[in-house]
């Protein structure tokens, strides 16, 4: 197993521990990630992260057929039917498009594979940027030795991505804009300007603002001053759905995607499929035998949280999570394990006033890490983020807290580190 053998040279080489420290990361990199990294990468199978890559892309087919499946190709009574209110299914119905396989699956490996929290298919991703760290982790000669002893191999997400905006544009060297809704950038700027050097590096100029920001002249779209081959939508449709600054820019945006004058990566739309009710629906709807084999295989139970349910979520109180249909970075979720059965009672009431999922809960293999400074191994649970695009797997990286901290392992959970990941 690779993760004993580099803990073993660990141990036995102190400058080996500390190589994500001592790594050389380039400035934007750091400023965005360098505090946040945990002490040594992860490490995987590849052929099995693969796998799982292929089993998301035939996820997300099956997910893009529920429309038609259930619901006659009626788009409004499927969104409905997810928890949207009148406004946001306007939105999702108006600003439409061609789904696009642009994705970033939340996974648990429960030690006989893969399986799925949440299925992130717009292209507000996060993460995108976090494979980089390997290349100057590969630089360092403690760890360069390491990895051409055992092999070790990596994809890197911006070259990914760039290579499908190479294609989706015709282009060798689009101009790329990624676009945040009105007042968004402030808050993730340091992301952003990481990603914007990564996607540098692979040919990609990418300049990034806010959706406010884009202007039309002779009908080619402009963000600070540079013609646009490509959005990159940042902006979502709850922030549309909020703020209605953001309704007309991003009308400015689809119309010229409709007429062939830019490429939107992704359509608002695609949004649909990402909200957690998807899952649930599918979860529970008749399928072909190998569909349903594959959905078994990767999700586990999930259902829509209804009063003809709460009693079977209340008797199962240690192995059930509670999810918002829409929620974002762990918000609003409630373990059942971290709560007794009064407490668990009570949440489960208050959950049915919201549109709510019920599901499983994934036991995770614990991931052993080395305290660089002591020496000393802990146990931590990582969450893996696998990225999904068009042409197939586009690399990974993980989220990880301390065994015994937070129940949601998500970027806000105490102790939470990120890390990259490499393949055996």
């Amino acid at each position: 197993m690779v993760t004993r053998k580099y803990l073993d040279a660990c141990a036995a080489d102190p400058a080996l521990r500390t190589v994500m420290a001592s790594a050389e990361l380039p400035e934007p990199l750091a400023a965005a990630w360098g505090k946040h990294l945990l002490p040594r990468p992860m490490f995987c199978d590849e052929a099995e992260i693969r796998g799982a890559a292929d089993d998301l892309s035939a996820l997300f087919r099956l997910l893009t057929s529920l429309p038609d499946r259930l619901f006659g190709g009626d788009v409004r009574a499927f969104c409905a039917a997810l928890g949207m209110d009148e406004r946001r299914i306007d939105i999702m119905t108006r600003f439409s498009g061609e789904p696009i396989l642009y994705g970033r699956a939340d996974l648990y490996h429960d030690g006989s594979g893969y399986r799925l929290m949440e299925f992130n298919v717009g292209s507000e991703l996060g993460g995108v940027d976090i494979s980089e760290v390997n290349r100057p982790l590969l630089a360092t000669p403690p760890f360069r030795a390491f990895a051409e002893d055992h092999g070790l191999t990596h994809v890197g997400t911006p070259a990914a991505i760039a290579r499908q905006f190479v294609r989706a544009t015709g282009k060798d060297a689009p101009v790329v804009a990624t676009l945040e809704g009105v007042g968004g950038i402030a808050a993730y700027e340091t992301l952003h300007r990481s990603f914007q050097d990564a996607m540098r590096r692979h040919g990609i100029d990418l300049v990034y603002g806010e959706v406010d920001q884009v202007q039309t002249r002779n009908g080619r779209l402009y963000l600070h001053g540079k013609p646009i081959d490509l959005v990159l939508r940042y902006y979502s449709s709850n922030q549309i759905a909020r703020d209605d600054r953001n309704e007309r820019p991003a009308e400015t945006v689809q119309r010229a995607h409709e007429d062939g004058r830019v490429v939107l990566w992704t359509p608002v739309s695609n949004g649909m499929f990402g909200y957690k009710s998807c899952l649930a629906m599918l979860s529970e709807c008749d399928l072909p035998p190998g569909d349903r084999a594959l959905v078994d295989r990767v999700l586990p139970w999930t259902r829509r949280l209804t009063p003809e349910l709460a009693d079977r979520v209340r008797a199962e109180r240690e192995t059930t999570i509670l999810k918002p249909i829409a929620g974002l970075s762990g918000h609003g979720v409630r373990a059942g394990w971290d709560q007794d059965d009064r407490e668990w009672a009570d949440t489960v009431t208050e959950c049915l006033r919201e549109p709510y999922i019920a599901q499983r809960r994934i036991v995770p293999n614990r991931e052993p890490v080395l305290d660089p400074a002591t020496g000393e191994s802990t146990d931590w649970s990582a969450v893996w983020g696998v990225f999904a695009f068009p042409d197939g797997y586009g690399g990974a990286f993980c989220r990880a807290v301390p065994d015994g901290g937070d129940s949601v392992v998500n970027f806000g959970a105490t102790g939470a580190r990120v890390t990259p990941v490499l393949h055996h």
